[in-house]
């Protein structure tokens, strides 16, 4: 959990954080600074690699069907990866 809280701040989303475990964290930042992506959708479909796209599609489906579930993640949880509100 704190390996992947760093890499949410490192990043600056969860959805690039998940990009750069499965692809390696240096693969983001490449991605990134070839295009200027408006979205954050928008990148996670232009991903080169099929396991990479389809591994963080997974992981944004599994996210929703947990807060559906469980709810929005507890206070602690956003304030330890950078995203409270």
């Amino acid at each position: 959990m704190v390996y992947i809280a760093g890499l949410v701040r490192q990043t600056g989303a969860f959805e690039y954080a998940a990009a750069a475990y499965n692809a390696g964290e240096d693969r983001i930042a490449a991605w990134k600074s070839e295009r200027n992506y408006e979205e954050i959708p928008e990148l996670v479909e232009s991903i080169p690699f099929t396991e990479t796209r389809e591994y963080v599609q997974v992981v944004l489906r599994n996210t929703a069907v947990y807060r559906m579930i469980y709810g929005s993640p507890s206070v602690a949880l956003q304030a330890s990866t950078g995203h409270a509100r």
